[in-house]
């Protein structure tokens, strides 16, 4: 099961709430298509879960984003420095991507 949340933030937010309670990470970054941000993680009944942001949207005429535009990367952070075209990755509220 995936939750959209509507900001990058909140991503960030949610990995960190994660970690303080102690939830092993399954995933964090963007892979394949579609392009969104996640965190993935299992519940306490081991199903998978995806807190995601940014999930590309196919337009009123039919475009895709391109495979050549994916962005595979393997931490929120570098999902921020390599965003694919048109993808705005900028942070705000007080997050700061290192």
């Amino acid at each position: 099961m995936a939750f959209a949340v509507g900001t990058l933030d909140q991503v960030f937010r949610a990995r960190e709430h994660l970690k303080a309670h102690g939830v092993k990470i399954e995933f964090e970054g963007r892979r394949r298509a579609g392009c969104q941000v996640a965190v993935e993680f299992r519940d306490p009944d081991g199903h998978f879960l995806e807190i995601y942001w940014g999930l590309d949207q196919v337009g009123p005429d039919g475009r895709v984003r391109p495979p050549e535009e994916w962005r595979e990367c393997f931490s929120l952070e570098d999902a921020v420095k390599d965003a694919p075209p048109g993808q705005d990755t900028a942070l705000g509220g007080g997050m700061v991507a290192e």
